[in-house]
């Protein structure tokens, strides 16, 4: 008789991506097809602004918390003493040709540890980001005696892109994984639960997410698990996937 083949017992997990549409997508293309039926159901949409800005004015800091914020201002130099979150948006500074960059690898609160040793008082802070107000970073650098000017340069919607692709997923898998990079996404995610009807469903899904203040949002929904990255970074998220892909 001839020899029988193994057959492959690896099951594939469903996997829900809810980043902007070429942000899923360029994820997707990182991640093992062979371990994930990957599903893109972008919750969260960045839009540029029109905005004013002094470009005479210097400032001696300018800080970014995304990408977002670097893709959206318009007056960046080269020669810009910059602060940045996280290794994608150092790669993107680098890529925009800016030197003079220090790299915090975590988040606000690891800025906020960082920067108190080398920032002076009376320094003059710009940080280009969202129109949602960082009352944060405001009141932080307040404490500094430093002058902080939070510029709104894009604004990020709460919407759904593919309701139908996020209704099947809590329909239809049992047990599915859903990626949130963001507190705003986790937002989105759950107004989307709640107008659709699908908190009894959450019982089967696991989440992962970048912070402790992501989960938070996530609190008053049963899901099966929520599992928080080592790194609040797109990598240690793949890292997070690719692991879990294997129950």
């Amino acid at each position: 008789m001839p020899e029988s083949k193994e057959k492959s017992t690896t099951k594939r997990i469903d996997l829900l991506l809810t980043r902007p549409e070429l942000e899923s997508e360029r994820l997707a293309n990182l991640l093992d097809k062979k371990k994930f039926r990957i599903k893109i159901s972008p919750l969260i949409e960045i839009n540029s602004i029109d905005y004013k800005f002094e470009d005479t004015v210097q400032y001696d800091l300018i800080i970014f918390t995304s990408k977002n914020g670097i893709n959206n201002f318009q007056y960046l130099k080269k020669d810009d003493k910059v602060l940045v979150i996280g290794d994608g948006t150092n790669e993107l500074a680098k890529k925009k040709g800016i030197s003079n960059i220090k790299n915090v690898k975590g988040n606000s609160k690891d800025l906020k540890n960082r920067i108190r040793k080398f920032i002076k008082k009376g320094a003059r802070i710009l940080h280009p980001t969202s129109i949602d107000l960082n009352n944060e970073l405001k009141i932080f650098f307040k404490d500094l005696k430093c002058s902080y000017t939070s510029l709104g340069c894009y604004n990020s919607n709460m919407c759904n892109s593919n309701p139908e692709v996020f209704e099947n997923f809590f329909n239809s898998c049992k047990d599915g994984l859903i990626t949130l990079f963001s507190r705003r996404t986790a937002l989105s995610l759950k107004n989307e639960i709640f107008k659709m009807n699908l908190s009894e469903n959450c019982k089967y899904k696991r989440v992962l997410v970048l912070s402790s203040s992501i989960e938070h949002e996530l609190n008053d929904l049963n899901f099966k698990e929520v599992h928080k990255t080592n790194e609040p970074n797109e990598e240690s998220m793949i890292k997070l996937i690719e692991n879990l892909g294997y129950l």
